[in-house]
C-alpha cells in the first residue's frame, strides 16, 4: 500500500458515519411514528373523556326541557368542553357546537363570560338554575377586559417544550361584585368588578408558586361598568366583609334579593370550525365525536365535539432534540468503532514500515561484508599478496558468519511473530522471569564484575516462552554493554495509585549517540557503527516486536548515565 494512499482517522470515520446515517434515519422515523400513533390515540381518548360528561349533561337537560329553554346552559357545557380540551395538551384546538335537523348551527362554544345562578337551598332536588351570558362583543367594548380575554392564550401551550418549561404569566380573573341580568334575553351586564393581577408560574399545564396579595407584583383594580338604564333587570350582588379580595368564606351573594351560590367562568376559544378541522401536515390528527339528541319536544339536534392537534408544531422541538441525541449516540458509537479499526490499520502500517525498514537495513548490513568478501575473493583468485591468503580466508569466514547471524536472526524473528500470534497467555511475574534468565547468564555478569539486583513485582498475562526471550535479550544486551564493575537493576512498581512499570536499567560502556527510540529499529546500534560484528542490531527490535504482539507498551530512556528499558 503506497504511503500517500494511507488513511488517516478522518478517512476511516467519515465512511462509517455515512453508512450509519440511514440506520439512524430509520430509527428516528420509527420513533416519530410511535410518538405520532400515541398522540393520535391520546387525542381520541381525551375527546371521549371530555365529551362524555358534557353529552350526558346535555341529554339530561333536554329530557326535561326544550332546547330553546336551556340554550344558554347547553352553551355553558359546550364552552366547558372546549376549555378542558384546549388546556389538556400542547397543540390542541377544540370546538363544540350543535346543529339542528337542517344542519344550521344553533349553539357553539364561542368565547364568552357566563354566570350560572344556583339557589342556596341545596336540599331542593330540582333547584332553580339560571345561566346568563356576557357576549364577546359586549366584553370587547370594556377596555379593562383586554387582559381577561387573553386568559386562555396565556394558559395554552403550542409546543411540548413550552408545556413542560416553567413560564410566568400575568393572571387576571375577574371577580364580579355586582351585575344586572335581563330576564327576557338572558344577557348579563357587568356592574362593579375587581381585577386581581398576580404572577403565576405555569408548568405542565398547572399553576404553582402563586404570589398572593401581600407579594409583589400583586395588584388589584376596581372598575364600574354599570349600565345607565338598569330598569327591569335582575340584580346580582356580592358583599364581602373586608377590603381584601373576596373569597367564599367572607362573601355573601344575592340574586334578585335571594341568597345564592354562583360562579363565573370565562371559557371557549374560536368559533371557526374550519380552523379545528384543518390538518397542517400528514402527521396531524383530528378527532370528531358527534351524537344525535332529542329535546322534550321531540326535536332532533346533533352535538359535535371536535379536537385537532398540530403534532408537527407541538413536537418539532422535541423531534429535533431526539434527532440530535440519536446523531450524538451514533457519532459516539461510530467513533469507537472507527478508533478500533484505525488502531488495527495503524498496526498494519507499522508492520509494513517495520518490514520495509528490516529489509532495507538488512540489505545495507549485508552489502558491506559482501563487498569485503568479494574483494578478498578476487585477491585470492588473482594471487594478489599471496602471503595474506590466510588473512583473506579468515576475513571471508568472519563475514560469512556475521551474514549468517543476520539471516538466522531475521528468520528467527519471522518465526517468533508466528509463534507469538498463536501463543497462550498466563499470569506471570516479570521480575521472577528476569531472575531466572539472569541466573542462566550469570557467568556474563561475573566476568565483568557487574552487580545485579531485582526488586518489586509486575504481574501480567503473557506467553512464557516469548517473555523469556524478551528477558534473555534485554539482560544479555545489558551485560554486554555495561562497563566493568557497573550495575544492572531490575525493578517494578505495581501498587495502587502508582505508575505501573517494569524497568531494566544498566550503566552503559560508552555514550549513545543516537535517539533512544531509534534503537528499537532493526540493525541500529548505539554508536551507529556498521562494522561491529559483536551483534546484528536485531536484539532490541525483536524485543519490541514481541512486546507489541503481547499488547505491552515499551520505551527506551537514557537519563543520568542510565540506559533504561521501560515496559508498561
Amino acid at each position: 500500500m503506497a504511503k500517500n494512499k494511507r488513511k488517516n482517522f478522518i478517512k476511516v470515520f467519515i465512511p462509517k458515519f455515512l453508512i450509519s446515517l440511514p440506520i439512524v434515519v430509520v430509527i428516528f422515523i420509527i420513533t416519530v411514528s410511535f410518538m405520532n400513533l400515541k398522540s393520535e390515540k391520546e387525542l381520541e381518548r381525551n375527546n371521549e373523556l371530555y365529551s362524555d360528561s358534557r353529552i350526558n349533561k346535555i341529554e339530561e337537560l333536554l329530557s326535561e326541557y326544550s332546547f330553546a329553554e336551556k340554550q344558554d346552559l347547553i352553551g355553558l357545557h359546550l364552552r366547558m368542553y372546549q376549555s378542558s380540551a384546549a388546556f389538556s395538551w400542547p397543540g390542541y384546538k377544540s370546538i363544540a357546537y350543535i346543529e339542528d335537523e337542517n344542519g344550521e348551527v344553533m349553539q357553539d362554544s364561542e368565547e364568552a363570560l357566563q354566570i350560572m345562578i344556583i339557589t342556596k337551598n341545596e336540599n331542593v332536588k330540582n333547584r332553580l338554575r339560571n345561566v346568563y351570558t356576557c357576549d364577546l362583543d359586549y366584553l370587547k367594548s370594556l377596555p379593562e377586559f383586554a387582559d381577561v380575554l387573553k386568559y386562555n392564550d396565556d394558559y395554552t401551550s403550542d409546543t411540548l417544550l413550552e408545556y413542560f418549561t416553567p413560564k410566568k404569566i400575568v393572571d387576571c380573573y375577574p371577580v364580579i361584585l355586582n351585575g344586572y341580568a335581563d330576564p327576557d334575553t338572558h344577557k348579563f351586564y357587568i356592574g362593579k368588578c375587581v381585577f386581581p393581577y398576580y404572577e403565576t408560574k405555569m408548568i405542565a399545564g398547572q399553576e404553582s408558586d402563586v404570589l398572593f396579595e401581600d407579594s409583589e407584583p400583586y395588584k388589584k383594580v376596581v372598575a364600574d361598568f354599570t349600565p345607565e338604564d338598569i330598569s327591569g333587570y335582575l340584580e346580582y350582588s356580592s358583599v364581602f366583609d373586608s377590603d381584601s379580595l373576596p373569597n367564599e368564606s367572607s362573601t355573601t351573594k344575592y340574586f334578585d334579593g335571594e341568597i345564592i351560590t354562583s360562579f363565573t367562568i370565562l371559557v371557549g376559544g374560536t368559533s371557526d370550525v374550519r380552523e379545528v378541522t384543518s390538518k397542517v401536515t400528514y402527521l396531524d390528527h383530528m378527532s370528531h365525536i358527534s351524537k344525535q339528541v332529542k329535546d322534550i319536544n321531540g326535536d332532533t339536534y346533533t352535538v359535535h365535539f371536535m379536537i385537532s392537534d398540530n403534532f408537527t408544531k407541538a413536537y418539532m422541538s422535541v423531534m429535533i432534540i431526539i434527532a440530535l441525541i440519536y446523531l450524538f449516540i451514533d457519532a459516539g458509537l461510530v467513533l469507537i468503532i472507527s478508533k478500533i479499526s484505525y488502531e488495527k490499520l495503524k498496526g498494519f502500517y507499522r508492520n509494513e514500515d517495520y518490514r520495509k525498514a528490516l529489509m532495507s537495513s538488512m540489505a545495507h548490513d549485508l552489502k558491506t561484508p559482501l563487498t569485503i568478501m568479494s574483494g578478498y575473493a578476487e585477491n585470492l583468485k588473482e594471487n594478489v599478496q599471496t602471503e595474506k591468503r590466510e588473512h583473506y580466508a579468515d576475513a571471508i569466514l568472519e563475514n560469512t558468519s556475521y551474514m549468517n547471524g543476520i539471516i538466522t536472526d531475521v528468520l528467527g524473528l519471522a518465526k517468533l511473530e508466528e509463534e507469538t500470534a498463536k501463543s497462550k497467555t498466563e499470569k506471570l511475574d516479570f521480575c521472577e522471569i528476569a531472575k531466572a534468565q539472569a541466573e542462566r547468564i550469570k557467568p556474563l555478569f561475573e566476568e565483568k564484575n557487574i552487580s545485579f539486583n531485582v526488586t518489586g513485582s509486575f504481574n501480567r498475562k503473557a506467553d512464557r516462552a516469548s517473555l523469556e526471550r524478551v528477558m534473555d535479550n534485554l539482560l544479555s544486551n545489558a551485560a554486554k554493554y555495561t562497563k566493568d564493575g557497573g550495575n544492572v537493576n531490575v525493578y517494578a512498581k505495581d501498587k495502587p495509585f502508582s505508575k505501573h512499570i517494569f524497568v531494566i536499567e544498566n550503566t552503559p560502556i560508552d555514550a549513545i549517540d543516537v535517539k533512544p527510540s531509534k534503537l528499537w529499529e532493526p540493525f541500529v546500534k548505539g554508536d551507529q557503527s556498521r562494522s561491529d560484528k559483536n551483534g546484528t542490531g536485531l536484539g532490541l527490535s525483536i524485543v519490541k516486536n514481541i512486546l507489541d504482539n503481547l499488547g505491552f507498551k515499551s520505551k527506551i530512556k537514557i537519563k543520568d548515565g542510565w540506559f533504561k528499558v521501560i515496559i508498561r
